[in-house]
């Protein structure tokens, strides 16, 4: 787990995924609130309960094209792109994903 002590975000929502056997986004109206603040420029990723593989391209997630991450590892994505861009598909059965998102302190 990254130290987040010194962080430059100030973190505004959570959320849990439900990452199964088609590719996975994160939740865009989470991470995209209608405030006056604006949307996340910062996610942090967990794998709670099995493992899944990620990709950052926007494309879908599969088997041998992705980063493989296990229970436990973390990812962090900078910037509403990637956010946007993020897929997660699972290994084995279906995975959680803990995600806190955040925006530049202002």
């Amino acid at each position: 787990m990254p130290n987040l002590w010194g962080h430059p975000y100030d973190f505004f929502a959570d959320e849990s995924v439900t990452v199964g056997a088609a590719s996975t986004a994160l939740t865009a109206a989470t991470f995209t609130p209608t405030t006056a603040l604006g949307p996340a420029q910062f996610a942090l990723i967990t794998v709670e309960t099995d493992q899944v593989r990620i990709r950052f391209t926007g494309d879908a997630a599969a088997a041998g094209a992705t980063h493989l991450l296990n229970v436990g590892d973390s990812a962090e994505l900078h910037g509403l792109q990637n956010i946007r861009n993020f897929r997660a598909i699972r290994v084995t059965g279906d995975a959680t994903l803990r995600v806190s998102y955040g925006r530049p302190r202002r």
